[in-house]
């Protein structure tokens, strides 16, 4: 199935925003077959903006997760990039539980 890489962007933001899983979204893509790429330097633009407002809302979602985290951890410490020290069995780069 074909995808549009505007209206991924714009389904994937719609699902961030009513708190739902991206996760079968995501699965779903072949990004062999995603057309409408940018083709112009302003398309381009467009779509950084959009990606942009997408990681914002992913960090926003993040935040209360860190924040009780930290406050399990008592003898947290804030790492590079702003992060608090996770406990070990715990990643974000990972995706969840060690």
């Amino acid at each position: 199935m074909l995808h549009s890489l505007p209206a991924l962007l714009d389904e994937l933001e719609h699902k961030l925003m009513a708190a739902q899983d991206p996760q079968p979204l995501l699965k779903s893509i072949r990004w062999n077959e995603v057309i409408d790429w940018p083709r112009t330097p302003e398309a381009a633009a467009r779509i950084k903006r959009k990606l942009e407002s997408i990681r914002f809302l992913i960090n926003g979602l993040q935040a209360p997760v860190r924040a009780t985290l930290m406050r399990l951890h008592q003898g947290a410490t804030y790492i590079k990039q702003g992060g608090p020290s996770l406990p070990p069995t715990i990643s974000f780069k990972h995706g969840g539980i060690a």
